[in-house]
């Protein structure tokens, strides 16, 4: 599945387009400009309109986190 990413934060983030099931663990590639990178995440809100998902990292490592931290908001 593809989305948009419309908020990234450390705890994180926001996917316009997509609806995962509630409490569902999945894997995210986050496309940054230095390159792509994988994290682990689970569901934490599914919202209809618009349609997307919330989801929460799980188990950052410091290298993703130092990722993160360089393009939140």
């Amino acid at each position: 599945m593809r989305g948009f990413c419309t908020d990234l934060s450390v705890g994180g983030l926001f996917v316009e387009g997509v609806a995962l099931g509630q409490d569902v663990l999945t894997t995210v590639k986050i496309e940054f400009p230095v390159g792509a990178m994988a994290f682990q995440a689970q569901v934490r809100r599914v919202v209809v309109e618009p349609r997307g998902t919330g989801l929460q990292f799980m188990r950052l490592e410091q290298q993703q986190l130092a990722l993160i931290q360089r393009y939140a908001r």
